[in-house]
């Protein structure tokens, strides 16, 4: 199991349980360590996949669509193709899930990536135009595995045009 660590940018590890062999078609299962008051990812859809995950250690707050669910140790929450999602660990303590992806797509890759990018110091944080403008390029490259909701799509699809004026590289 390889452990993706975001810290210090971001209080939050991947660790990888099961890698796809067929991206395709198997699934991607990583656990999710975020930590106290951290969030998620901005809210978005995965156009081909479902996602799901179970609370393994402390609680959660899932947004999906316009609604909220308080998830705890042992909650499960399924997330179809096409629902706007996102999450955040509203306690004092680590957040740990399961989360699956199904099909696997690209998901790792794009963790991978993400990885490299925190410990490149591309990516220093929310606060910083040229890290947002990174994040932005990465997930326009993964466009097919997630698309934002918030902000719009659009917006990031204008920033990954500014890095690559200003000859950004992921």
């Amino acid at each position: 199991m390889d452990t993706l660590d975001f810290e210090p940018t971001l209080k939050t590890k991947a660790i990888v349980v099961k890698s796809a062999v067929d991206k395709q078609h198997d699934t991607v299962i990583m656990i999710a360590e975020i930590g106290p008051g951290e969030s998620g990812p901005p809210s978005h859809i995965h156009p081909h996949q479902q996602e799901s995950y179970e609370v393994l250690e402390g609680g959660a707050e899932f947004i999906l669509g316009d609604k909220t669910l308080l998830l705890k140790q042992g909650d499960k929450v399924e997330i179809p193709a096409n629902t706007p999602h996102t999450f955040k660990n509203k306690t004092n303590s680590w957040l740990r899930m399961q989360d699956t992806h199904l099909p696997a797509l690209t998901f790792e890759e794009m963790m991978r990536e993400l990885h490299g990018l925190v410990h490149s110091g591309k990516i220093k944080g929310f606060n910083d135009l040229k890290s947002l403008i990174y994040l932005s390029m990465l997930w326009v490259k993964h466009k097919e595995l997630q698309r934002s909701t918030q902000p719009p799509f659009f917006v990031m699809q204008a920033m990954t045009w500014l890095g690559q004026v200003m000859g950004y590289k992921l």
